[in-house]
């Protein structure tokens, strides 16, 4: 088995241990063809943003392969999105996880702080994509939320390393997908990488919002307090609709709370109730 070792960093020039350990050819300061004596196909590196970094794999091996990511001080979320012909191992933290194909769960999310390493299937066409995002970054758009706190998916309790481990949404499969029918050597390619790494990371974002949404009970208390503030409306429909902010703290939460409430009780929003 051939290993190949790397590390991951928001900046192209971490690519080039990968570079140098497989012996390829670097095109247009982007693209790394795999070469021959491991297979054939692509590796793909482009920043999205200055938070995010993408990484598109889509190549063949003919002889085993390894390829291993050491960890580092990079504050980073990998979200690794697999749709290759068979289910590939992704071993991180002494712990095994079969990710890719319809034989097992299509995403992960892991730490940029341990190792792991990839394994794909021999002779199976590979196709991933890795997004590089910033924690920091990243922990503001989930409002500080753990990732997959909420969510129903197998989320790894056990391993602090891990984040999330799920099937892919169909509305990002079909965004992957579009991938494979796109040549690596369009000009466009670039943009239209970047558009779908945006889409899959929102994706995540819009999902892990509904899961909160769904999640939320709305006890005796708080329904009392909708509806105060939904009666206040209405007996004030003369005056100007008062601010979110006045309608929540007349309730005693949160803006977001609020709405989340009130559409949850009332299958509206406080603006639409009055229409």
């Amino acid at each position: 088995m051939k290993k190949i070792s790397y590390f991951h960093s928001l900046t192209p020039e971490s690519q080039d241990l990968f570079l140098r350990n497989i012996n390829g050819e670097l095109i247009n300061n982007k693209i790394i063809s795999i070469p021959e004596t491991i297979g054939h196909g692509h590796y793909y590196f482009t920043p999205v943003k200055s938070y995010i970094s993408a990484i598109y794999m889509d190549f063949t091996t003919k002889i085993p392969l390894k390829i291993h990511r050491y960890k580092s001080d990079n504050e980073l979320y990998i979200f690794h999105f697999d749709l290759s012909d068979e289910a590939n191992s992704i071993r991180v933290n002494k712990s095994n996880y079969k990710i890719g194909s319809n034989k097992g769960s299509g995403v992960l999310v892991i730490d940029n702080q341990t190792d792991s390493s990839f394994q794909p299937v021999v002779g199976k066409r590979i196709l991933a994509l890795r997004l590089l995002v910033d924690k920091n970054k990243m922990d503001f758009f989930l409002k500080n939320r753990p990732i997959g706190r909420l969510s129903k998916s197998k989320i790894i309790t056990s391993q602090k390393f891990v984040y999330y481990y799920n099937q892919i949404d169909s509305k990002s499969i079909l965004a992957l997908r579009s991938i494979m029918n796109k040549s690596i050597f369009e000009l466009s390619f670039d943009s239209y990488l970047k558009g779908i790494s945006l889409k899959l990371l929102a994706n995540f974002l819009n999902k892990q919002e509904h899961l909160e949404e769904e999640k939320t009970i709305i006890s005796k208390t708080d329904s009392q307090r909708i509806l105060k503030t939904k009666n206040y409306i209405l007996k004030n429909l003369h005056e100007p609709f008062p601010s979110i902010l006045f309608l929540a703290n007349m309730a005693g939460m949160s803006v977001t709370k609020y709405k989340i409430l009130f559409k949850k009780h009332l299958a509206t929003t406080p603006k639409k109730n009055i229409r």
